[in-house]
């Protein structure tokens, strides 16, 4: 790795909100609200069960605290239960919110590498990822631009090998020379 390829992996080591902050706010906002509401369920199933159990006479029920909580175990473990089924269900929501773009952005870049460069990634304009797609788009028609003036040059080059004229042959090649060289491999 390079010394600046060093530098940049430094630097990502920290929480950078600035990168992408649209993406992280949204899902920074999901998780949260998963676990909000997780939590909610718990202390509303918690309530709800607390109230039928408990009277109205707080001084009646005061010797009764040790069977009150073996009685508000098995709440706490089914509100526990019933949280995490609940933020298993949000996050698989979740996960296929990102997973879907991902998944058709990778089946576009296969068949790209297939060498169909006229391909372009269709995304739908709510997805998350839609800014990466815009972005893969446009660096898959500066590469199909790249390569077509690269054909040109050689159909040049090739005309002009077949009229046989030395100096229009060297400056084919200088030319095809400077489109590659614009090319970083």
């Amino acid at each position: 790795m390079t010394e600046k390829g060093s530098k940049i992996f430094q630097k990502r080591k920290k929480i950078n909100l600035k990168i992408k902050q649209n993406l992280q706010v949204w899902l920074l906002l999901r998780i949260m609200g998963v676990a909000l509401l997780t939590i909610a369920v718990a202390c509303i199933i918690l309530y709800i069960y607390s109230v039928a159990v408990v009277d109205a006479d707080y001084l009646s029920f005061a010797p009764k605290v040790r069977k009150v909580s073996e009685v508000m175990l098995p709440v706490f473990l089914a509100a526990s239960l019933t949280s995490i089924v609940a933020g298993l269900l949000l996050s698989l929501f979740l996960s296929q919110k990102i997973a879907g773009p991902i998944f058709r952005i990778e089946q576009d870049l296969l068949r790209m590498r297939a060498g169909d460069l006229t391909d372009i990634i269709n995304i739908r304009s709510t997805d998350i990822l839609k800014e990466l797609a815009q972005t893969v788009n446009m660096t898959v028609h500066n590469i199909r631009n790249i390569i077509n003036d690269a054909k040109e040059i050689n159909n040049d080059l090739e005309k002009k090998i077949a009229n046989g004229d030395i100096s229009e042959i060297k400056a084919a090649f200088d030319k095809q020379k400077e489109c590659l060289d614009n090319i970083i491999i």
